[in-house]
């Protein structure tokens, strides 16, 4: 049974993310949030609402539980304990009051908001065969707010970047350690050109498979990937590089964690079309790269001229190490 409860469009605006999100809450959560910190609030990375569970809160390092007084704080006396009925009702508000319109997203376990944030659905699996027919009885969101950091690549497009050419680079990092929007900074500024090093903007094209980088919402990227760049969202890697190369001629090819199987053959055929690849994998060195048999194959074979480290020491993004795939030599090392 659909809610009648309509979005709230009129929402205030002094937090940025308020306009993107918070608007498809439910009424009784939208207005504990609606007060919240501002430094808090500008810091957001996830709302978390589970089904007879207290609303958590987090950014890259903290968590904060939602009390039924609005304050958030570490240690939880009187959480606000959301029911069923109102995650149900969050994600029909999410879904504009017709959930079978999303249901190809449901399927895949997330859905897409206007704004590039992005909702995971946990709750009952309906298969069909071997494959998510569905999910039903939903018991939990999680909601990603999207953030485009512009010029977060700054320091690092030196490294992919060498004598006005693009270098096939592998980003490797933790989980929540900003590579996809890493991945996003690099499109953007490949895309549109960088004057500061004299770089012409080429064709990139996205293969967006769990649909982070571009963040599409109806098939238009909500976050800003540059004016060259085209987006083949939610397409698995192995089929949507191949497309792109056959159907858009880009010059470089970006997508975001490979190792599944089917990635190697698919670089590979990225690579032999003459065409750049930048792409991600989890993982915290260039060791542990070593023990995944489709990127160890990428390695010994020397696809990649750089491998790029990060972690989030000093925050999400921070370049730790440069190495040259040809040599293994390091190029840089952090401090």
């Amino acid at each position: 049974m659909l809610t009648k409860e309509k979005t709230n469009t009129g929402i205030i605006d002094k937090k940025g993310f308020l306009k993107g999100v918070i608007k498809y809450l439910c009424e009784d959560i939208r207005k504990l949030l609606i007060d919240i910190d501002n430094d808090i609030a500008d810091s957001i990375e996830e709302i978390r609402l589970r089904a007879g569970k207290p609303v958590i809160i987090q950014n890259y390092d903290n968590e904060w539980f939602l009390e039924k007084n609005g304050q958030l704080v570490k240690e939880t006396r009187n959480p606000y304990i959301p029911a069923q009925e109102e995650i149900i009702k969050t994600l029909e508000l999410m879904s504009e009051n017709s959930i079978y319109a999303f249901q190809d997203e449901i399927r895949n376990g997330f859905i897409t908001l206007k704004g590039g944030h992005r909702v995971g659905i946990a709750g009952r699996v309906v298969l069909e065969g071997c494959s998510v027919k569905n999910i039903k009885d939903i018991s939990g969101l999680n909601i990603r707010i999207s953030k485009e950091v512009k010029g977060c690549a700054g320091k690092i497009i030196r490294f992919i970047i060498h004598k006005n050419q693009v270098l096939n680079t592998l980003i490797i990092s933790p989980p929540q350690c900003g590579k996809t929007t890493m991945l996003r900074d690099i499109a953007r500024i490949l895309s549109n050109g960088c004057d500061e090093i004299c770089f012409k903007g080429i064709k990139v094209g996205v293969v967006d498979e769990r649909s982070e980088i571009g963040a599409c919402y109806r098939g238009i990227p909500q976050n800003d990937l540059g004016i060259r760049t085209d987006v083949l969202d939610a397409c698995p890697k192995s089929i949507g590089m191949i497309m792109m190369i056959r159907s858009m001629s880009p010059q470089v090819i970006i997508t975001d964690e490979i190792g599944n199987k089917g990635d190697k053959d698919s670089i590979l055929s990225v690579f032999n079309a003459g065409v750049k690849i930048i792409t991600s994998a989890h993982g915290y060195n260039i060791t542990e790269m070593k023990s995944r048999r489709e990127i160890l194959g990428l390695m010994e074979e020397k696809i990649f001229d750089r491998y790029i480290v990060l972690s989030n020491a000093r925050g999400p993004g921070t370049l730790e190490e440069v190495v040259d795939g040809q040599t293994m030599e390091t190029i840089y090392r952090g401090d």
